[in-house]
């Protein structure tokens, strides 16, 4: 039997709709091998950030290869989620690959499910979850929010309109540099200074654009023998973080040229309790739904996962005196819990995995790394960076173990 147009097209434009919706390397390539076999077609597949080949092969030898370059793609759960049920009703149910097509044009058309001004909103959310954890004061967590605010408009309304997507990340880290720096000398004129940090509310700020995820799935990706793509986007990553801390130092520079904000010693602040810490869980559940596109009934399970992990990980840190343990222990719990999910609810495990590690990942040590060293601190620069490193493989073995222990039986 010779390859069938329409199945080449199906299985060319699901592949891509996998890749524009976020899929780590070994993921797709398992969900598009699942989805060749049931069409009794032999693939082939090698993705990359930027790059979609496949290889097709019919049952007689007849051969195509389908190379696409792509832009990275950006996690979307709802889709995720709706291609992962097209899937099984492909290979479980016998849905044809006609109709199969049509589903997953509609897909593809399906609009956004929550407006601009939500997801604004949820940037703003999630910032303000993060200088809860970081123990900020209440000044802090004020500029924390509308500093998250001012990301989330530039990212949702600016940023297509003036053509800036390339360089958003060097632009909004300038932004809110400027901008916490001109909150830093407003606290300073109402001798507040001791309260404000500035580097607390910029790394908040700026949390959801710091590659913590990036870096984490391109050390999964390295460690499953994906090594091109691993490659590429731990590199992107990285690119990333240059682009915030370069940002960040011009904002210094220039807010430097009008204010001259005071030299003070910061002290190392109590942790807030567990109370206030669950609100801030609650907070960055909500942005995350909003933010990854999750289906709002999901939403429940996202803060479970998302309590849960974080849960985990500060009760781990109280017993255990290595620093990565507690990381490790709790990146294998969410696996597991994503795993069993995946397996009685027959929904994709990236449903609750994502937002129960992301919380986990080492995205804001890695920014401040980096600007340690561009500032001449290189020794605790590159301590701090080397802990990202340990911390992402952290969370990649408890990943891993937990596949073993609880073989997965869904791609997604």
């Amino acid at each position: 039997m010779s390859l069938n147009p329409t199945t080449v097209n199906f299985l060319t434009d699901y592949g891509l709709a996998l890749h524009k919706h976020g899929l780590a390397a070994h993921n797709l390539e398992s969900v598009m091998t699942n989805i060749a076999s049931a069409l009794k077609v032999r693939i082939d597949v090698f993705s990359t950030p930027t790059l979609l080949l496949l290889s097709l092969e019919s049952e007689e030898g007849e051969r195509l290869q389908v190379a696409k370059r792509l832009r990275p793609g950006d996690v979307n759960l709802d889709r995720l989620s709706l291609l992962d049920e097209l899937g099984d009703s492909l290979i479980e149910n016998g849905l044809n690959v006609e109709a199969a097509h049509r589903r997953l044009s509609a897909i593809n058309r399906k609009k956004a499910n929550y407006p601009s001004w939500l997801k604004t909103l949820s940037y703003g959310l999630v910032a303000l979850a993060v200088a809860i954890i970081f123990s900020g004061s209440p000044i802090e967590l004020l500029a924390s929010g509308v500093g998250g605010l001012i990301v989330g408009f530039i990212t949702n309304y600016l940023a297509k309109a003036f053509n800036i997507d390339r360089s958003l990340e060097f632009i909004l880290a300038f932004i809110i540099s400027l901008f916490t720096h001109i909150c830093s000398h407003l606290a300073a004129s109402f001798h507040l200074a001791n309260e404000f940090n500035s580097n607390l509310v910029s790394i908040s700020s700026l949390v959801y654009l710091v590659p913590g995820v990036s870096l984490t799935v391109s050390m999964a990706e390295l460690a499953t023998e994906n090594l091109v793509s691993g490659t590429a986007r731990l590199m992107g990553a990285v690119m990333i973080l240059l682009k915030l801390v370069f940002g960040l130092i011009m904002g210094i520079f220039v807010g430097q040229l009008f204010f001259t904000n005071p030299v003070i010693e910061l002290s190392l602040k109590p942790e807030h309790p567990f109370n206030i810490l669950a609100i801030a869980i609650l907070f960055a559940s909500i942005g995350f739904t909003f933010l990854l596109e999750a289906r709002f009934r999901d939403i429940k399970w996202i803060m479970l996962s998302s309590f849960f992990g974080f849960g985990i990980f500060k009760i781990c840190s109280f017993y255990l005196s290595n620093p990565f343990a507690p990381t490790f222990i709790a990146a294998l719990i969410v696996g597991l819990a994503a795993s069993l999910y995946a397996r009685y609810l027959k929904h994709p495990a990236i449903t609750i995995l994502l937002p129960g590690i992301t919380l986990l990942v080492p995205g804001s040590m890695g920014l401040k790394g980096l600007t340690l060293v561009l500032e001449d601190n290189t020794v605790l620069g590159l301590n701090l960076l080397i802990r990202v490193f340990f911390t992402g493989m952290a969370i990649v073995a408890g990943l891993l173990l937990a596949n073993i222990l609880i073989p997965p039986r869904r791609s997604l």
